[in-house]
């Protein structure tokens, strides 16, 4: 699959700058240049509407770990700071997770807005996301410290970073560290919402018991888990 996707596009663009699997079933793609704007258009639509040639440095600089380059741009543009930066509607922030610069992370988090820490790339992930299929605790606290509410995040199919974390099966103690910082607090409700019962098989799957968990609801949850 992965070599007919990219046997597909690269007639249609100048340089692939580089590739990565993240999490494995998915192909994340970041391209150097491209074409044509009509090629970007038809495969990402919602991805059209900023500069990509104009964001390209920030963007190689971010995934190749140069801080003293990715300062610069910022310092030029601090727009960019908040700007959609990226195919797939990501900002520097999604940017700097997805290619599992945590530093940059933490960096860039102490800079944005609030807000902008919830923010959803098109693939409707936010930071947090990404993160949680990582290693680094102090990314995620980071961020959890900044905006406690990004814990309580969905994705499209109502999935939040700890479900993310739990099915990554990289980090032990980043499922504890969101487990903990996870509450059953609306729109989410992950421990009584949709994706609860999801939740549970997880965990139990996963051979997670014991953990302190913030809600009536969510220690229901790990009752389940003891029988």
């Amino acid at each position: 699959m992965l070599d007919y996707l990219l046997s597909a596009i690269e007639p249609h663009v100048k340089s692939l700058t580089s590739y990565v699997r993240w999490p494995e079933h998915e192909l994340i793609i970041m391209f150097s240049s491209f074409h044509t704007n009509s090629f970007v258009a038809l495969l990402f639509p919602k991805a059209v509407g900023f500069n990509h040639s104009y964001y390209q440095p920030l963007c190689l600089a971010i995934l190749k770990g140069d801080w003293k380059s990715t300062r610069d741009f910022l310092d030029i543009d601090p727009s960019a700071l908040t700007a959609k930066v990226a195919v797939l509607g990501r900002t520097a922030l999604h940017v700097a997770a997805v290619g599992a610069q945590w530093e940059f992370v933490i960096k860039l988090v102490q800079e944005m807005p609030e807000d902008m820490l919830t923010e959803l790339d098109l693939m409707g992930r936010s930071c947090l996301h990404y993160v949680a299929m990582g290693r680094s605790i102090n990314a995620a606290k980071a961020l959890v410290t900044k905006n406690p509410c990004v814990t309580q995040v969905t994705d499209f199919k109502g999935f939040t970073p700890l479900i993310y974390s739990i099915t990554s099966k990289r980090c032990k103690e980043m499922v504890w560290y969101l487990v903990s910082n996870t509450t059953d607090e609306r729109p989410s409700c992950p421990f009584s919402g949709p994706s609860a019962s999801q939740l549970v098989a997880l965990l139990t799957a996963a051979g997670y018991h014991g953990f302190k968990l913030r809600s009536a609801s969510a220690i229901a949850a790990a009752v389940l888990l003891m029988r």
